[in-house]
């Protein structure tokens, strides 16, 4: 189903991790978000209606195994959706990659295989190589939760009924880029790239709730920190660093202009 973009694999995941304390698991992603994201890493957990992924667990599946092909069968909106967490790995870990998807953007919509799969295969290396370094998230393994600060909290909001995750994903990477360049961290000219490859790519750049209401919800995310919220902001194309220091006022002004923009 077009709402069920990687929820079959971590509810598989998390009985497997479950079932007789842990039963073997092979992931087969049928999605592109799924392919380069969830079915990657090890975690697996289902929502709460007081959050995103509120129950669950690591757990590493045995293989993971991709077929570019399944991809035919999406409609255009699950395979924009998937393309944000794509976006992301460029802006986190790789700005030629940024370039190239950049270039490729159109390829990539139009489902080229060759450029599929060299997208798919390329984001896994950098998740994969992010996880073996810190499966569990105590270090650099935060660093893939950009945007997903607010993007949760638009989920979890909308009962996540009105975004895909990619959707909500790439709000709260417009949203995170505000904020590090009213901190100085990010020119706001690549800003302003992250944001044209997003809406190249049918991807929201504007967060439509009110900032309160999203204030509201950001204490119960459940990366924050005795109740602040925690944000991986970008330093440029390519590096970004996690800040926990983010205040209230930031975010809402942030928020604001997010709102704002058309």
């Amino acid at each position: 189903m077009p709402w069920a973009a990687g929820v079959v694999g971590d509810l598989a995941g998390f009985v497997a991790s479950t079932y007789m304390r842990g039963i073997s698991l092979i992931q087969v992603p049928t999605t592109l978000l799924a392919q380069v994201d969830s079915s990657v890493g090890g975690k697996v957990a289902v929502n709460h209606p007081l959050g995103k992924n509120m129950i669950g667990s690591f757990y590493q599946p045995q293989l993971v195994f991709i077929d570019v092909h399944v991809l035919k069968t999406l409609a255009p909106r699950e395979v924009r959706a998937g393309l944000a967490e794509v976006i992301k790995y460029g802006v986190i870990h790789d700005g030629d990659f940024f370039s190239y998807l950049e270039g490729q953007l159109q390829q990539i919509l139009a489902l080229d295989e060759g450029v599929l799969s060299y997208v798919i295969k390329k984001s896994c290396a950098i998740k994969a190589r992010v996880v073996e370094e810190d499966e569990r998230e105590d270090g650099v393994r935060a660093f893939l939760n950009f945007g997903h600060t607010i993007g949760h909290a638009l989920e979890a909001l909308t009962f996540y009924r009105n975004y895909r995750h990619g959707e909500a994903v790439a709000a709260g990477m417009v949203a995170a880029a505000e904020i590090a360049v009213e901190r100085g961290l990010l020119e706001e000219e690549e800003k302003n790239r992250l944001k044209k490859l997003l809406d190249r790519a049918g991807l929201p750049v504007t967060v439509p709730l009110a900032a309160d209401e999203i204030l509201s919800i950001l204490p119960r995310d459940k990366k924050a920190r005795h109740g602040r919220p925690r944000f991986v902001l970008p330093l440029a194309l390519g590096s970004v660093n996690l800040f926990e220091d983010v205040e209230t006022d930031e975010i809402r002004a942030a928020l604001e202009r997010c709102r704002k923009t058309e």
